[in-house]
């Protein structure tokens, strides 16, 4: 009987796997094949199969996506993947971290930087401001110019879309110090600090509700996938669905483009209030409902996310949700300096809170419900 130890079958599958990527066959960011397939492949149980890939996750060789599957991690020449090394840094003379948001205009962008700059005050890090017009394309080059220029750290604004770049994922998972604000990926742990979108929406609503109003609509971009945008529709459902008021998909509608807005409202006269996902859509759908002849709030009360600068001022001073710009960026700042000390420290997600500030877009129906005619 030979003495010569039988390799265990979950170390034959890692080593296929490791064989594949060292022979170039699949590469850096390559989808591996999904379970199911190895296990007809080696004639193995799933539970073997697991048990290697959770070994080459467990050693940086391949990461996982929730929902998407197993990918191959970032490489060296020889073939071997590696992982972000995480050495504190060494603190002699000013060192650089990249900011990336998608514009330099807004009150929260604003307020969002002043914070991140507030925070690293007394520190040896400057910002390297850098903007990525909302393309996730031209946001990857950005991260790699930041790399480049030898970035000890990044906190970055996402693009929208219903994942993050690649080249996001890869500095995530490879423990390279990295903040993301205002969303998250579900599947995909990250260091995150946002607005908590979904109290800020379901306190907007219920301020339409206690006002008397049932009919409200919900009008947004597109949100499936971008988690700021879900958070926000599910806390208007959750606070309809908790005054009794039945939720309809019907008004619910995912577009900014004026003529649509427009033809919206005159396809629902009975509206009586508009909750709208952003400070851009809100301003549109106002002058839409005028246009459509609807004064506001007289016939259609408006709520929106997002404050802008002087809109105390204008011509119909709007009830908004306010994200705390600044606080966001105090604590993605606070967050990024304590990771470039420890980059391995367990990832943490920071909710701010919103304010809901009630101007004059909004008022009781014209039809005569009252607050206490709903609860």
């Amino acid at each position: 009987m030979s003495g010569t130890k039988r390799t265990p079958l979950s170390e034959q599958v890692r080593a296929y796997v490791l064989d594949q990527i060292r022979a170039g066959k699949w590469r850096e960011g390559s989808r591996l094949p999904s379970e199911n397939q190895l296990c007809k492949q080696f004639d193995v149980s799933r539970i073997t199969i697991r048990g290697a890939m959770d070994k080459l996750v467990e050693e940086g060789i391949v990461y996982r996506i929730q929902g998407r599957g197993s990918f191959v991690s970032r490489a060296e020449e020889g073939g071997e993947p590696i992982r972000y090394a995480g050495r504190p840094a060494e603190h002699r003379g000013p060192q650089l971290v990249a900011v990336l948001i998608p514009r330099l205009r807004g009150l929260l962008m604003t307020r969002l930087v002043e914070g991140i700059e507030k925070a690293l005050e007394g520190s040896p890090c400057r910002i390297m401001l850098m903007t990525t017009g909302d393309s996730q394309k031209r946001e990857e080059e950005k991260l790699k110019e930041a790399l480049a220029a030898g970035a000890k750290g990044i906190i970055v604004y996402p693009s929208d879309g219903q994942t993050y770049n690649e080249a996001m994922l890869r500095l995530s998972l490879d423990r390279y110090p990295i903040v993301v604000i205002d969303r998250y990926l579900r599947g995909v742990e990250t260091n995150c600090v946002c607005s908590d979108h979904y109290a800020g929406a379901y306190e907007a609503t219920e301020h339409l509700l206690r006002l008397g109003h049932r009919r409200i609509a919900f009008v947004t971009s597109p949100y499936s996938g971008t988690t700021s945008l879900e958070e926000r529709l599910e806390g208007y459902r959750q606070a309809l669905n908790d005054y009794g008021v039945m939720f309809d998909r019907g008004r619910v509608i995912e577009s900014a483009e004026p003529e649509r807005l427009g033809a919206f409202l005159n396809d629902q006269p009975d509206l009586t209030a508009l909750f709208a996902a952003n400070e851009e859509i809100g301003l549109i759908a106002m002058r839409m409902a005028e246009a459509c002849g609807k004064s506001v709030p007289q016939h259609l009360s408006v709520i929106f996310f997002d404050d802008y600068d002087h809109s105390q001022y204008a011509r119909i001073p709007p009830t908004c949700v306010a994200q705390q710009g600044e606080e966001i960026g105090v604590q993605a700042g606070r967050r990024l300096l304590s990771l470039i000390g420890d980059p391995l420290q367990d990832r943490a997600m920071l909710r701010v809170p919103t304010k809901l500030i009630v101007r004059a877009s909004s008022a009781e129906p014209p039809d005569g419900i009252t607050p206490a005619a709903i609860k």
